[in-house]
């Protein structure tokens, strides 16, 4: 990774292109290795190599950081779909539509944990300008995504998919971290008369989305 200190200032659309890619790049790596939780602004800044007043002068916050990261995330996962969804297409299939969802989603982990602290962590600490431009290019996103969903459930309006939208990362930011809990948790959560209480992501997911899309199939 070329690091951002390689350039004395940015100047050039080019060169500021980079430092971003660069402090994003390092605040990937950061939460693979650590987890969002425990990923700072100065420790974004120690693995780029520059000092923390310089990270602000491309993000606002570590929240916005990770807001582009998620915003990177959604339109990977909209692409990657996009080449699984032909084969379902016309079929009005929920059952396999919503394991493909489901499957999908659990092969982006660290779009499914930002999208759980979305409201709570990640809508913070912004400017207003910041936020409006993140919800305006969501909304864009979801676009495609429900255009994708259509092309599965075409006797469904494609308004009432986008309300779904906001189901989906409802969905998603409640049941990854339950899915996905901490070493206590998980330790605890292996007690005989706790265990079919145990929440597998994936499983959990699917079943969900399999009776909100029965609800709007039989409403259209």
């Amino acid at each position: 990774m070329k690091c951002v200190s390689d350039f004395k200032r940015a100047r050039q659309p080019q060169q500021i292109e980079q430092r971003r890619q660069d402090i994003l790049h390092a605040a990937a790596m950061l939460m693979a290795k650590q987890g969002f939780d425990q990923v700072s602004l100065n420790g974004i800044a120690r693995k780029v190599g520059v000092a923390k007043s310089n990270v602000y002068r491309y993000f606002e916050s570590k929240e916005h950081i990770f807001l582009q990261l998620l915003k990177q995330d959604w339109e990977a996962w909209q692409q990657h779909l996009q080449g699984k969804i032909d084969a379902l297409a016309g079929s009005n299939d929920i059952e396999a539509l919503a394991e493909l969802l489901a499957q999908s989603l659990a092969e982006f982990p660290r779009m499914c944990e930002l999208m759980s602290v979305l409201a709570s962590v990640l809508e913070q600490n912004l400017s207003e300008q910041a936020l409006l431009e993140f919800k305006l290019e969501s909304v864009q996103l979801a676009v495609g995504i429900v255009a994708q969903i259509h092309r599965v459930l075409p006797t469904v309006k494609q308004e009432k998919l986008l309300l779904l939208t906001e189901t989906l990362i409802a969905l998603v930011a409640g049941l990854w971290p339950l899915g996905n809990p901490s070493p206590l948790v998980q330790k605890v959560m292996e007690h005989p008369q706790l265990q079919p209480f145990q929440m597998e992501f994936k499983t959990s997911l699917q079943r969900s989305l399999i009776l909100v899309l029965q609800g709007a199939s039989q409403q259209a």
